[in-house]
C-alpha cells in the first residue's frame, strides 16, 4: 500500500488534486491519500506514518511549504517530496529540500497529469528498490536501498552506513562511547552492486559503493555526499561507468519544467 499524503490549506485543491492522482494511478486500490491542512498537522502525523509521497503547498497559513519541508527532510530524507502550488515560482531555498517535481496549479490539465504520473511513476520505481538482509550485534535488519548512503567494502564483507534520519527509523543508537554500530552485508561489494546499479547506485572505487540520491559535490577525481565528513575517490578504471550513471540519475531527477504551462 502506497501511503500519499496531501498538504494544502484549500479544501477545493485538495479534492482536485485527489481526482487527477486517483485518474493518473492504473492501480487505485494500492493507494491510501491522506489531507492535510496544514503543515504541522502533516509533520505530527509523518511520526507514525511512513510516506511514499508528500504533495505539498508552498502559500499555507502558519508555517508555510518550504520551512515544512525543511522539517520533513529532519524526519524521512527519502519521502518523494512534490511542490504543488498557485503563484510562486521555484526558489533557490525550495531545490535545497530536493523535490522531484513543482506543479503549478495553473497548469493544463494534460500537462499537471503528466508531472503527476511521473511522479507517481517514481513512487513506484522507488518501491521496487531492493532490500538487503544485513546484520547488527546479532540483530537481522531488512534494509531499503534508498536508506542507504554508501556501502564499504570492510574486512571479509562490507559495512553499511545509513542517513541520519533512517538511523531513526531502523532504531540504530549509539553506545555509551557515542559510537554507532556496525551494520554488515555478508556480501561482496560487486555482487552488491549487481543488484543495487539499476537503482541509483554507482561503483566509483573498488572500495565502496555510493547512493547517488546522496551526492552533493562532484569532479572528475573525487566526490562528496551529503552529511558525510569524508570525500571519496573516483578510480579512473570505474570513472566512465560512474558518469554515465550520474548522467543518466540526474536526468532521471531533473527533467525540463513547463512552470508557465504552455
Amino acid at each position: 500500500m502506497f501511503e500519499i499524503a496531501i498538504c494544502d490549506d484549500n479544501a477545493g485543491d485538495r479534492k482536485r488534486l485527489t481526482e487527477r492522482i486517483e485518474k493518473n494511478m492504473p492501480e487505485v486500490e494500492k493507494i491510501r491519500i491522506h489531507e492535510y491542512d496544514s503543515g504541522l498537522l502533516l509533520l505530527e502525523a509523518m511520526k507514525s506514518t511512513r510516506f511514499s509521497i508528500v504533495f505539498l503547498d508552498v502559500q499555507m497559513e502558519g508555517i508555510d511549504g518550504e520551512e515544512t519541508a525543511i522539517r520533513i527532510r529532519e524526519l524521512d530524507n527519502n519521502v518523494i517530496l512534490v511542490f504543488y502550488t498557485g503563484f510562486v515560482e521555484p526558489s533557490p531555498r525550495s531545490f535545497e529540500v530536493q523535490p522531484y517535481r513543482y506543479i503549478m496549479k495553473t497548469m493544463r490539465e494534460d500537462i499537471m497529469d503528466r508531472y503527476i504520473k511521473d511522479s507517481l511513476d517514481k513512487m513506484v520505481e522507488f518501491s521496487q528498490a531492493p532490500f538487503l538482509t544485513a546484520n547488527m550485534n546479532r540483530e537481522r535488519l531488512f534494509l531499503r536501498a534508498d536508506d542507504i548512503v554508501y556501502i564499504e567494502k570492510y574486512k571479509k564483507n562490507t559495512r553499511v552506513h545509513l542517513s541520519e534520519t533512517s538511523l531513526r527509523i531502523y532504531g540504530v543508537k549509539p553506545d555509551e562511547n557515542g559510537l554507532l554500530p556496525d551494520i554488515r552485508i555478508p556480501e561482496k561489494l560487486e555482487k552488491i552492486y549487481e543488484k543495487l546499479k539499476s537503482h541509483g547506485f554507482g561503483y566509483p572505487h573498488d572500495s565502496y559503493l555510493v547512493n547517488l540520491k546522496y551526492l552533493v559535490y562532484c569532479t572528475s577525481k573525487i566526490l562528496k555526499l551529503k552529511n558525510v565528513e569524508d570525500s571519496f575517490q573516483i578510480a579512473r578504471s570505474k570513472s566512465q561507468e560512474f558518469n554515465q550513471l550520474k548522467e543518466a540519475f540526474m536526468l532521471s531527477k531533473y527533467k525540463e519544467s513547463d512552470y508557465d504551462g504552455k
